[in-house]
């Protein structure tokens, strides 16, 4: 999950509202409020279609969305705007655009694979939540610094990368 947000648009977006309003607190507050949010609507979802689908058909079948995810990366374009001047405290304004942003993004569909890889959301819920605030934290505190440091063309092929293995190993090893 730290992987695949890294260098992400929610990142750059919320690195854009660190920029416009210079405060750590509520900003990362509001980003992880909309994080469990979001994620918890993952983990729902995904313990529905576990309950419905067969486990064994369902972990098969995240782990080709995995992959059709790993190849669009590959060749998807970033050309989204994240509003960042829109009047709201900072607080709300990172809430919103991490609400927003991360509905049926790529982690939030990581979410919903290993709910049914592990079928243990009490463990997948603190996990997500570490690896994407921390993510978050980063982006905050280090900004433009990591930003420059790491080629954004290498990150956006490990991601993808990343993807397409865990797509595969979840169909190899479906148990």
């Amino acid at each position: 999950m730290f992987l695949a947000e890294f260098g992400d648009k929610t990142q750059l977006c919320t690195l854009a509202l660190y920029i416009r309003y210079k405060r750590f607190l509520p900003i990362i507050l509001g980003t992880s409020l909309g994080f469990l949010l979001v994620d918890s609507i993952a983990v729902v979802f995904g313990l529905i279609l576990t309950s419905l689908i067969p486990l064994q058909l369902f972990r098969i079948f995240s782990g080709v969305v995995f992959i059709i995810f790993g190849i669009y990366f590959y060749i998807k374009k970033d050309d989204e705007i994240c509003p960042t001047d829109d009047g709201r405290s900072p607080f709300l304004a990172s809430f919103t655009l991490i609400s927003t942003t991360e509905m049926g993004d790529k982690t939030q569909l990581m979410v919903i694979a290993l709910v049914a890889a592990f079928n243990n959301p009490i463990q997948i819920i603190p996990g997500a939540m570490l690896a994407l605030v921390s993510i978050s934290s980063i982006t905050l505190l280090l900004g433009g610094k990591l930003l420059e440091k790491f080629p954004f063309k290498k990150i956006k092929l490990i991601i993808p990368t990343i993807f397409i293995i865990v797509g595969v190993l979840q169909i190899l090893f479906n148990e």
